[in-house]
C-alpha cells in the first residue's frame, strides 16, 4: 500500500525538471520491497531525502498584481492551520494528526467537500503521512486508508492526483523550503504549468 504511493509520486517526479536528479529514474514495486528497513513499515523509499532548493510566492491583492502585470493568480478560498498538535500529551496517540482538525475548518470556509478535490498536493515527509492525510481530510474513513490506497488512482491523470511535482519523497525535501515544495505544484497545477504532469 505504502509502495504505491513511494511508485506513483516517483513516476511524476520524472516529468519535473525541478526533482532532485538522483530521483530520474523509474521504481517498481520489487524496488521498493527490495528496499531496507528503516523502521517497520517504513522502508527507505517511503522517506524523504534532503537536498538543496528553495520556492518563493508573491502574496498580494488583486489589485496589487495587476498593477503589476501580473494575470496568472490563484485565489484561496479557505485558510486553517495547526501547531504542535498534542504537544502537550506526554504519551500522544501518534495517528492522530492535527489534520483531522485543520480539515474540517478548511472544508467549512471554502464550501468544498472531499469529492470536490480535483488534486491532492500533501506535506509528504513520509508516505504513511500521506496515507494518514488521505483519512483526516475525509476522502476515506479513519482505518481504511490502506484499501483507499489501493482502489484509487493516484496519478496526475488519475482521479486523484497525489503530487504531481513527485513530492519531498521524490523531487527531494529542500530544508526549510520544504513546506512550500507542494505548494509551488499546486500553484504549478492550477496555472497549467504542470507539462507533461499536467
Amino acid at each position: 500500500k505504502l509502495g504505491k504511493i513511494a511508485i506513483t509520486q516517483r513516476a511524476h517526479a520524472l516529468h519535473n525538471e525541478n526533482a532532485y536528479a538522483k530521483f530520474k529514474t523509474p521504481i517498481t514495486m520489487a524496488d521498493y520491497e527490495k528496499s531496507r528497513v528503516i523502521a517497520d513499515p517504513l522502508r527507505l523509499l517511503d522517506c524523504v531525502m534532503f537536498c538543496d532548493g528553495a520556492n518563493a510566492f508573491l502574496v498580494t491583492t488583486e489589485q496589487k498584481a495587476r498593477s503589476l502585470g501580473i494575470s496568472k493568480m490563484v485565489f484561496p478560498t479557505a485558510y486553517a492551520e495547526v501547531t504542535n498538535f498534542n504537544g502537550n500529551q506526554p504519551l500522544s496517540e501518534i495517528t492522530e494528526t492535527g489534520f483531522s482538525k485543520v480539515a474540517p475548518r478548511v472544508y467549512q470556509q471554502s464550501g468544498l467537500t472531499p469529492k470536490d478535490i480535483r488534486m491532492f498536493q500533501p506535506y509528504d515527509d513520509f508516505t504513511i503521512a500521506v496515507m494518514m492525510k488521505f483519512e483526516d481530510f475525509g476522502f476515506c474513513k479513519r482505518g481504511q486508508g490502506s484499501d483507499f490506497t489501493l482502489d484509487t488512482d493516484l496519478s496526475h491523470t488519475g482521479t486523484l492526483p497525489l503530487n504531481t511535482g513527485g513530492g519531498q519523497i521524490s523531487a527531494g525535501q529542500p530544508g526549510l523550503a520544504s513546506g512550500g515544495l507542494n505548494l509551488a505544484e499546486a500553484v504549478r497545477q492550477m496555472f497549467g504549468e504542470g507539462g507533461r504532469r499536467q
